[in-house]
């Protein structure tokens, strides 16, 4: 193996490893196969860390149940920027608002949910990837098959997935991983902001994650780092990390919870907002 797919394999590996340890999710002693499509995401910096499914994000907020769905939900975006890596993100958050949605069964919130995840696939050319995730989506809901619901959210995911590291698209990948993971952020600390404990705060030191994000971040193409909505975008990343690091180091109290949330709830609104 070359050296730099090797450097990024160890890295992904030794970085599961924390994420799984902060989730409390056991490793498996020996590693799967490398197949040529797993080596394939590898040399394109996509993996189930780079590019976390959103069944990670579930795994974070089953422990913060219950869940005050009219609490945390947000409403769906009426228009959609114009700007392709805005759709990727916006994606991404989208995914994880599902979350809340399959939670509180909310079988009209499916419907929409499926028309705007269809929306924002078309303007990221993957609408094939969707469309039958969507019309699957509200089968699924009508019928009251929750878990299955949960499962076609991931399945949606990770077809989107698919579809970027196909295209040789590996950014957008990541930028859908990044919306999803501020979007879970922004839900996960207000569900502890709402019920706060230092041991529920702890579901939110994820360190390595939030670093990689921000060293992600620093790799755009320079006609895009440098606009001010990335520039927005990099220094709030930035800021979370810092506040994250401080928090997780002195122990978390409720005034941390209340500013990583403020954070990543203005980061979600720029997101959101046009060109």
């Amino acid at each position: 193996m070359k050296p730099a797919p090797r450097r990024r394999l160890l890295r992904s590996l030794s970085i599961l490893c924390a994420v799984a340890a902060n989730l409390a999710i056991p490793l498996i002693a020996q590693e799967e196969p490398l197949t040529p499509e797993k080596y394939e995401r590898e040399e394109l910096g996509v993996n189930i860390y780079t590019a976390p499914s959103i069944e990670r994000i579930f795994q974070q907020l089953d422990a913060l149940r219950p869940l005050p769905f009219e609490q945390l939900q947000r409403e769906f975006p009426k228009a959609s920027p114009a700007s392709r890596e805005q759709k990727g993100l916006i994606f991404g958050g989208l995914v994880a608002d599902g979350f809340l949605v399959v939670e509180a069964a909310r079988k009209s919130a499916v419907d929409d949910l499926g028309r705007v995840l269809l929306r924002e696939a078309r303007g990221l050319g993957v609408a094939d990837r969707v469309t039958r995730h969507s019309a699957s989506l509200t089968d699924l809901a009508r019928r009251g098959k929750w878990l299955a619901v949960r499962k076609e959210l991931i399945a949606t995911q990770a077809d989107v997935e698919q579809a970027m590291i196909e295209l040789r698209d590996q950014k957008m990948a990541h930028l859908i991983s990044l919306g999803g993971w501020l979007r879970g952020l922004e839900i996960s600390a207000a569900a502890i902001e709402l019920n706060f404990s230092p041991q529920r705060a702890n579901v939110l030191a994820q360190q390595d994650l939030v670093d990689y994000f921000v060293g992600e971040l620093k790799t755009l193409p320079p006609a895009q780092a440098r606009t001010p909505f990335f520039e927005k975008i990099r220094a709030g990343v930035s800021a979370i990390s810092v506040s994250l690091s401080k928090a997780a180091e002195a122990g978390f109290k409720l005034d941390d919870v209340k500013a990583i949330r403020t954070r990543a709830r203005e980061l979600n609104l720029a997101i959101r907002e046009s060109d």
